[in-house]
């Protein structure tokens, strides 16, 4: 079985032009503190790890994933006042429907290869993070965005990224996932990240920018940001993020400030996962169940 909680880490630091020691003091740590709901005794341990890390300098984020369907109503009860818990301590959140995750899983996947797709999809996350702010473009999102970003809104957050070199359905179906916050498109904030190769047209580039802005028309943009990826081709790599969003299950009021303890859906994704072969974020994960 996985562990419980992990915790992810990414060193971003200042521009070359900033001089190595004020570079070395402002580096800025991002952590990426991941959880499996469902586990009453795991709830105190929980909260003390997330207080070590508030005492850190940085950013704090959540990754909670919610137990399965066929685990019980009472786990799934346990799994909501822990995600409160988290969201009140973490400078945001984002979460995962573990029957989402079921549903892209092929017939016949053993328990230890599920495991590890799960592990895989959570670090996804993380790797598309890292990129949007590791990776220098045209127009760059850096670390002080991101923190701006996620810490002006109290919602859960949306990130996810594709690529294709064309987009001829409707672009929600290439960015919904079963697994992710399914109600990205009513976010209140976003920032997007464009990655085009050699071939991509002017005009292609264009479409998409106005098929995004009519996707997330709701949203207020706060940051677009563009790279160029030498490659030959047209593809096109978006990635986005999106705050504000509405919590997956109702929460109670009642829940109070957690103390540092004294001892210190499911629908026919099928097709998708077919579609999500074609997807470069997802060849790692196939070559390793293939394997």
């Amino acid at each position: 079985m996985e562990k419980s909680a992990k915790v992810f880490q990414i060193n971003h630091r200042l521009s070359e032009a900033t001089s190595s020691v004020q570079s070395d003091q402002a580096a800025t740590l991002i952590h990426l503190f991941r959880f499996i709901g469902g586990n009453a005794s795991e709830t105190e341990e929980m909260v003390a790890q997330l207080h070590a890390l508030k005492r850190k300098k940085g950013l704090l984020l959540g990754m909670f994933r919610f137990p399965f369907r066929y685990e019980g109503k009472k786990r799934l009860q346990i799994a909501i006042h822990q995600y409160s818990l988290m969201k009140q301590l973490c400078d945001s959140i984002t979460y995962f429907y573990g029957d989402g995750m079921m549903d892209m899983l092929e017939p016949g996947t053993t328990v230890k290869d599920a495991n590890e797709i799960f592990y895989l999809l959570e670090e996804a996350v993380v790797d598309t993070l890292e990129e949007m702010i590791c990776i220098p473009g045209e127009m760059n999102i850096d670390v002080r965005d991101i923190q701006t970003f996620l810490t002006a809104k109290k919602g859960p957050f949306f990130l996810h990224s594709f690529e294709g070199n064309s987009f001829d359905e409707p672009l929600k179906h290439f960015i919904s996932t079963p697994y992710l916050p399914l109600d990205f498109a009513d976010g209140q904030q976003m920032i997007i990240s464009i990655g085009y190769t050699r071939d991509v047209d002017m005009e292609s580039f264009r479409q998409i920018n106005l098929r995004l802005n009519d996707l997330f028309h709701k949203a207020d943009l706060f940051k677009i940001g563009s790279r160029y990826i030498d490659e030959p081709g047209q593809r096109i790599k978006i990635t986005l993020l999106v705050n504000g969003l509405a919590d997956p299950f109702p929460l109670s009021e009642d829940v109070k400030s957690p103390k540092l303890p004294a001892f210190s859906l499911r629908k026919k994704w099928r097709p998708k996962l077919l579609l999500g072969k074609k997807l470069k974020w997802l060849s790692p994960l196939l070559k390793h169940i293939d394997s």
